[in-house]
């Protein structure tokens, strides 16, 4: 552990020399280095961590590597602003057998430090145990908790006389768990006690929610602010065998555009110092799939929600934007207040652009299908035509959306043909004029408009007609679940099927508004039950050309859904 008893000045004079990690306005980016044989492939090592920001290695060590190879290594990575912190530690290195091993190691750091130049030394030892793979841990954890304090104060004593600085990796729920001899004191605060900085290991691939990185780290920073200590948090893209517990099947791009957001969720803790990657082994596999992404890339599918009210549009755009990163969407449905002025979407839009999300001006009444509801399009349409002729090209919407639904129009109980008549004559109009501004035409569709007779045409269905005519169709799928009869598969398959025949594309449209009826909607499964039905979604419709991905009602729900 660092020595304390230095004059302030000298402290302060050489802080960076003593601790990698004190510049409290400065956040880091760690990598794990795991595999032994890094010296293998050193130029490609550091280039990559250049090129992605990352400023601390946690390089696994292996004494069978000649300490000039060290030096080159570590004199290279600090004149990149690179620095290395020695890393090792096996689960047994918890019990207290192995504490022969764990001086070997501090002592290994030590003498090399001690002939290594000032920009060849390793700024710190990290230990990564986790003994939670032990067997012992699941015939008594008590006793491997006790046998791992000691341990862990054992590194304290063997670093006393060092610079080093001494860091862990440890799990997000020792919070739940008691310290040996201190019940009253979870053990993740007093191991944080016991090191300069711990890498708590959130493994996650969302930051929000009851299960979400920013709350399984929160009792972590609280404990570590009241002690003065850092905290890095921790992600992976190991292929761990559970989804929600990684980013290795979402990629790369997924996993920096959270780490891009981590430093403003957490910001505000001052113990809070970086993130850090699990590992540069699987990082190298999940960024070569990215430079060679195959041609059915699901990158390539929208993801979308709607935005029902307008003054959430104007006044929350910052936080619609971060969600949108936050769930990786790249379609946005918006619906307008048509009496404000072009200025007050034009920002949003040109942000959303940037960020790689399309969107969509949205609108739409049950009486729009009526022969009363025509000049309500219009004027829709006609707004958008003068805001995209008025806008740069980065803030112009891509289309415009429609959501009439006239189902609920007594009109329609009384004359179904008739309302049907009129609404396909404001959709014809609709379609005409957006084509002719270069707009992209949708609507949303009920799955049931397959049983449903279109005027003129009694033996085509009115959802065929509706996805001949606009460029795409969401197709309201309105269940909590994926497969089997009445599923959203079941209910959007033969939409899927005749959109596929005409070179068109689909969207399915899921529900997370909290609804009488529980059948449709996924508000009381949560976010990752519904994430793992439109994976299954997908697994059944990809087959298909004309299926474009999914979009979820609404992003209010969306937003504020229970994990």
């Amino acid at each position: 552990m660092k020595q304390t008893m230095i004059p302030l000045i000298l402290l302060l004079s050489f802080s960076w020399v003593l601790a990698g990690f004190s510049n409290p306005d400065q956040h880091h980016k760690a990598m794990w280095v795991e595999k032994s044989e890094w010296n293998k492939e050193t130029d490609n090592l550091l280039s990559k961590a250049k090129s992605n920001d990352i400023d601390v290695l946690y390089l696994k060590a292996n004494t069978d590597i000649p300490a000039d190879q060290y030096q080159q290594f570590i004199q290279k990575a600090s004149n990149n602003g690179i620095a290395v912190h020695a890393l090792n530690g096996e689960p047994s290195w918890a019990l207290k057998e192995n504490q022969g091993k764990i001086k070997s190691f501090i002592q290994w750091v030590k003498d090399y430090n001690q002939s290594a130049a000032k920009n060849e030394k390793f700024k710190g030892v990290h230990f990564k145990i986790q003994p939670q793979y032990l067997s012992e841990w699941y015939s008594n954890a008590k006793d491997v908790r006790k046998q791992w304090k000691n341990n862990v104060t054992f590194i304290n004593e063997q670093t006393a006389d060092s610079s080093l600085e001494v860091s862990a990796s440890i799990p997000f729920w020792l919070d739940n768990t008691p310290t040996p001899g201190n019940s009253d004191v979870p053990f993740s605060t007093w191991l944080i006690k016991h090191f300069d900085h711990t890498a708590i290991l959130a493994y996650r691939d969302t930051l929000e929610g009851d299960n979400g990185i920013v709350t399984l780290v929160k009792d972590e920073l609280n404990a570590a602010d009241k002690a003065g200590k850092q905290i890095m948090v921790g992600v992976t893209l190991k292929d761990t065998g559970d989804d929600y517990t990684t980013f290795y099947e979402e990629g790369v791009d997924d996993m920096d555009m959270h780490l891009s957001l981590i430093d403003e969720y957490l910001g505000k803790w001052s113990s809070y110092v970086g993130k850090a990657i699990d590992n540069f082994k699987s990082y190298q596999v999940k960024a070569a799939e990215k430079e060679t992404p195959s041609a059915e890339s699901e990158d390539t599918k929208k993801r979308g929600t709607y935005i029902w009210h307008a003054d959430t549009l104007i006044s929350e755009q910052d936080s619609i934007i971060e969600f949108a990163k936050e769930k990786n969407i790249n379609m946005l449905y918006t619906r307008l207040d048509l009496t404000q002025p072009f200025s007050a979407y034009q920002d949003f839009v040109e942000k959303a652009t940037k960020a790689g999300i399309e969107v969509h001006a949205m609108g739409g009444h049950p009486t729009w299908a009526l022969e009363e509801g025509k000049p309500h399009i219009e004027k829709l349409v006609n707004y958008v035509k003068d805001y995209n002729s008025q806008s740069a090209d980065s803030q112009k919407f891509t289309g415009i959306h429609l959501d009439i639904e006239p189902y609920v129009n007594p009109q329609w109980t009384s004359n179904e043909q008739e309302v049907l008549k009129s609404w396909m004559k404001n959709i014809t109009m609709f379609e005409e004029e957006t084509n002719k501004a270069n707009l992209e035409s949708s609507m949303d569709l009920a799955m049931w408009f397959d049983d449903t007779k279109t005027p003129g045409h009694p033996d085509t269905p009115f959802n065929k007609w509706v996805i001949e005519t606009v460029d795409h169709a969401s197709v309201m799928a309105f269940r909590d679940f994926a497969e089997g009869s009445g599923g959203i598969v079941d209910m959007a398959e033969d939409e899927v099927k005749y959109a596929d025949e005409l070179g068109k594309d689909i969207i399915i449209s899921v529900e997370m508004k909290d609804v009488q009826n529980k059948d449709i909607t996924f508000h009381d499964e949560g976010k990752e039950k519904m994430k793992k039905q439109l994976h299954t979604v997908e697994d059944n419709l990809s087959k298909y050309s004309s299926y474009n991905g999914y979009s979820i009602h609404a992003y209010k729900y969306w937003k504020s859904a229970k994990e």
